[in-house]
């Protein structure tokens, strides 16, 4: 019988040949779904959504005790429902995103109604950098095109995808029209860089870290482990925070909903800051999830079931 180190050495040796399989499962897809019209695009990832909410049990189980502990008001029967919705969601909002690829700025700006862009006006007027906070939320990938289009690059944190061939493509895709990623690992330097520069920063609010990383913060009512350098870049720099957020619309299109901008506040930046700012900041995630529960990432497991995020919570 094969011992661990056996099956790890082994399963180094096949992870090439699984990337390949999955870069040529992904070329596929995206020439397939660029030969479709792209309202079509969206309809034939909601049913590979379907697919997988029929076939993936343990991520269908995750989002269903997600929904239990985050929304108790609802019922077993809404709960299913909604979890159902919010994997054909995703689907959709994959395949939508694969398919915009086939969009020049100009048409890729047509598609798009906006609410609050005053909001950035009011921001850049600071002239101190401004951050641009979203979540894994509706097509959230569609923001930074259109603010890279719109109001010059900007720059995003993103963890690396683990298959290198599928890294490229999705770098490929998130830095057109002059965008900039920034790898997770390390990215403190890079976005203290940005802010000098007076430029935008991209920042997804709504993973959960390790322990020794994030401070526990309240979300949904329950203590989520949350990273707290998004507050302690913005109480250092003085630069606003500007929720945002991209949902569907009929017909392929598109609505960017940016929200007034939240202000550190003046000459405070102790760990007492650095949590309230936090706290607010997934108080406003939590209000746009609740407004579209369907369009959230109930799959991820944002909360620590061993109640380690609970025992953290007590210090703030």
């Amino acid at each position: 019988m094969a011992g661990r180190g056996d099956r790890e050495a082994e399963g180094m040796k096949n992870r090439p040949i699984r990337h390949r399989i999955e870069y040529g499962f992904y070329l596929t897809l995206k020439g397939f779904l660029r030969a479709l019209p792209h309202p079509a695009a969206r309809r034939f990832g909601r049913g590979i959504g379907a697919l997988a909410h029929a076939v993936d049990r343990r991520h269908r189980e995750i989002a269903l005790r997600n929904m239990a502990l985050a929304l108790p008001e609802t019922t077993e029967a809404e709960r299913r429902r909604r979890v159902r919705e919010c994997f054909r969601h995703f689907g959709a909002a994959l395949c939508d995103a694969v398919s915009a690829t086939r969009f020049d700025a100009r048409e890729l700006c047509h598609l798009f109604t906006l609410e609050g862009w005053e909001h950035i006006d009011e921001a850049e007027r600071l002239g101190k950098g401004l951050f641009l906070l979203t979540a894994h939320l509706g097509f959230w990938e569609l923001s930074p095109p259109l603010i890279g289009l719109t109001r010059g690059p900007m720059s995003f944190v993103v963890r690396p995808a683990d298959n290198p061939w599928l890294d490229r493509e999705l770098l490929a895709m998130r830095e057109r029209f002059g965008n900039t990623v920034i790898p997770k690992r390390g990215a403190a330097r890079r976005m203290i860089e940005v802010l000098r520069e007076r430029g935008r920063l991209g920042i997804l609010i709504d993973q959960r870290v390790q322990e020794r990383e994030g401070i526990a913060v309240p979300f949904f009512g329950h203590p989520a482990l949350t990273s707290p350098i998004l507050a302690r870049l913005s109480l250092r720099s003085g630069a606003p925070v500007i929720p945002l957020a991209v949902y569907p619309e009929p017909g392929g299109r598109y609505r960017l909903v940016v929200r007034e901008p939240i202000l550190p506040p003046a000459g405070e930046n102790g760990e007492e800051a650095v949590a309230a700012l936090t706290r607010r900041y997934l108080e406003v995630a939590e209000e746009d999830i609740r407004q579209h529960p369907e369009m959230w990432l109930w799959m991820h497991r944002r909360w620590d079931e061993k109640g380690r995020d609970r025992e953290s919570s007590k210090e703030l």
